[in-house]
């Protein structure tokens, strides 16, 4: 099962990001702040992060640069997820090294889209090696 970091400082908003991503299989962490954000990735090594700009402590685009920075977190892909949407903020999210930008509100369907488009893929030999053996007993 994958895990997305949802890193948002808005309750409601990671409630229902967070809902949505269980409902559709994944496994879900949050932080509240820029700074709980990348000791967050550090500790759990997620699969994908959701990223607010507007962020207290340290603001999305920091915790971007600081990501991307770091050897143990740079491969980390980053979806930023937020109310700005002017277009300097998406080219200059986008130069730090995100793999996508959607605006808030987002809808469900995109929200899933992206994530899926963009997760990194957990090793998947063992679920090989039994999709052979059961088409060997077949």
């Amino acid at each position: 099962m994958s895990k997305i970091l949802v890193v948002d400082d808005e309750k409601n908003i990671r409630l229902v990001v967070g809902k949505s991503l269980e409902k559709a299989g994944f496994d879900v962490d949050y932080a509240v702040d820029g700074v709980q954000a990348v000791e967050k990735a550090n500790d759990i090594n997620p699969d994908l992060i959701l990223l607010d700009l507007r962020l207290p402590k340290m603001n999305g685009f920091l915790v971007l640069e600081a990501l991307k920075s770091d050897t143990s977190t740079e491969d980390i892909p980053v979806i930023i997820l937020s109310a700005l949407s002017e277009e300097d903020d998406v080219q200059k999210a986008i130069s730090l090294g995100a793999e996508d930008f959607l605006v808030k509100p987002t809808s469900q369907c995109d929200l899933l889209s992206a994530v899926e488009a963009n997760v990194r893929v957990e090793e998947t030999n063992g679920e090989e090696e039994k999709k052979e053996e059961n088409n060997n007993e077949e």
